[in-house]
């Protein structure tokens, strides 16, 4: 099939492209970005040098008719000694970039000038220099970029905070044309933007679902049979988009079931009612985060006490500040999301940052500087870098504290905890473990670009493997089978713990005192014989 992966080189303002073909042993998704990455870095890359890449990859069946394909992923090099960072983030670009037949862009180099933006469409790429967006918020270069281009552009972008490095710096992602516009991805790193001088990378196509396909009528019909598994799921179906993934999180953290939770009608799969102030005026509200999606959990989750709000991230935040400060309050949530938002960080992260900065100066109430703390960050001054460098790069200012029990965790390291068992109707993955064949499976749904929350209905089952096997196979025209799937996933994963490994050994034998040289010689048994 006629696609290809985009090389951009922003120091040299040239592209060029790579002719990319599916078929068995040929990695896709989060796989080919991985790939990508390892191949156009070297073991001793560092983050910020002109040589690390940024790197994006739509999953296989994104950009056809696919229910909830709607993801891709952007990858980077963590940093010198290592692996990668992997940011899995979905919006109206992932759509355009497989309309537009790209497998993936590799963007290496640094440009000339801060205000870079790249502009990709169907007739090439260009270059623009745009200053105005200097100090703007993530809104604001929204706005400016689409009034450039067209109101339907993907646009993904960073604010000042990844201008100027800051850890804590996300970058944003453009929803279809509508409200909310935009989101920050968690795992974003606006701050390699930053190094690179790209303030944004615009995307336009004449329209969604025009990624070739070999059969797309067939295709079109195992589509179908996946929308009818996704939304019958109790979970998918009316769990998520009657009361979010924060709520259900909660719901079943607690041990508490679904049963006798019945969504409010206006909540319900496929039923809206106009209840805002943006709806009465009859202006598009995005209920989903992408063309297709067949789940529609956007500014749907609520408390238990039914108040509803536009972004799950706003419960997020109000769970860290009854976790750092004992505080719920939803106004002071819902005010530092949308700041964070606005200066494109993480609002959580930066409320566990401002916990240790309070705990290590001895702050007392230091929610009530909250809002203050956001504003230091977004003007850059020394108390802003401090906090925008992470609960890990706060404490290690203050080493004389013992400030361990508010350090960020990892998001998953509880794994011993759990027994999991899956259905393994596969005989030639009979040796995997329930974790790792839960893992594998993971994998095969973030390499065809589904969204995550698509796994209440599809993991640990065959029928939906099946499907996606098919959908794969009328896709590319090269036949698979759901173990073909999982295998790929293992590779995958196997892959990317191996680069990890490799770049953590290099770090080791580079880094070392320069005075080992003068050991070299002075153990150099050659000289003897």
């Amino acid at each position: 099939m006629s696609e290809f992966v985009l090389h951009i080189d922003l120091t040299t303002e040239k592209c060029r492209k790579e002719p990319y073909e599916f078929k068995k042993g040929v990695p896709y998704g989060r796989g080919l970005a991985a790939k990508l990455i390892e191949d156009h870095t070297g073991l001793e890359t560092d983050r910020y040098d002109p040589e690390n890449v940024i790197v994006l990859t739509p999953g296989l069946l994104v950009g056809c008719k696919t229910p909830s394909g709607n993801r891709m992923f952007i990858g980077t090099v963590e940093g010198k000694g290592k692996g990668l960072q992997m940011c899995n983030t979905t919006g109206n670009m992932p759509q355009k970039l497989g309309s537009l037949g790209l497998a993936g862009i590799v963007i290496t180099g640094k440009a000339a000038s801060p205000d870079t933006v790249i502009h990709l469409d169907e007739t090439g790429i260009a270059f623009n220099k745009c200053p105005e967006l200097a100090k703007s918020h993530a809104g604001e270069i929204v706005h400016a970029l689409r009034n450039k281009y067209s109101h339907g552009s993907a646009v993904l972008g960073i604010c000042e905070t990844g201008v100027r490095r800051m850890s804590l710096a996300s970058f944003f992602c453009t929803y279809p044309e509508g409200s909310p516009e935009y989101h920050s991805p968690r795992s974003g790193f606006g701050d390699v933007f930053g190094a690179k001088n790209l303030k944004a990378l615009v995307v336009d196509a004449k329209g969604s679902f025009l990624r070739e396909c070999a059969h797309p009528d067939t295709y079109w019909e195992y589509s179908k049979q996946l929308t009818h598994v996704i939304t019958q799921d109790e979970i998918c179906g009316d769990a998520l988009p009657g009361y979010g993934s924060i709520t259900l999180l909660k719901i079943l953290k607690s041990g508490r079931t679904l049963d006798g939770m019945e969504p409010r009608k206006e909540q319900k799969h496929g039923v809206r009612k106009a209840t805002t102030p943006i709806e009465k005026k009859r202006q598009r509200i995005n209920y989903t985060c992408a063309p297709m999606c067949a789940i529609g959990c956007l500014n749907r989750h609520s408390d238990y006490e039914g108040r509803q709000y536009s972004s799950p991230a706003e419960s997020e935040v109000n769970a860290a500040l009854v976790n750092c400060f004992g505080l719920s309050d939803y106004d002071l949530a819902t005010a530092i999301q949308k700041k964070a938002t606005d200066i494109c960080i993480v609002g959580t992260e930066f409320v566990t940052a401002a916990k240790v900065f309070a705990e290590a100066n001895d702050i007392e109430h230091g929610e009530k500087h909250l809002l203050e703390w956001l504003d230091e960050i977004e003007k850059g001054t020394l108390v802003g870098r401090v906090i925008a460098s992470r609960t890990f790069g706060v404490a290690s200012l203050y080493g004389e504290k013992d400030l361990r029990k508010w350090l960020d965790k990892e998001a998953i390291d509880d794994e011993h905890l759990f027994q999991i068992q899956m259905n393994n109707a596969y005989p030639a993955l009979a040796n995997l473990s329930g974790l790792e064949l839960l893992y594998a499976q993971i994998f095969v749904l973030e390499n065809l670009g589904l969204c995550i929350f698509t796994s209440f209905a599809l993991l640990d089952n065959p029928k939906s493997f099946e499907l996606l096997a098919k959908m794969t196979e009328e896709r590319t025209g090269v036949k698979v089978t759901p173990e073909d799937l999982i295998l790929d996933a293992r590779e995958c994963i196997k892959k990317e713990r191996e680069l990890k490994e490799r770049r953590w050994k290099a770090a080791q034998k580079t880094d070392i005192p320069p005075f080992t040289k003068v050991l070299y010689r002075y153990f150099d048994r050659q000289k003897e014989n």
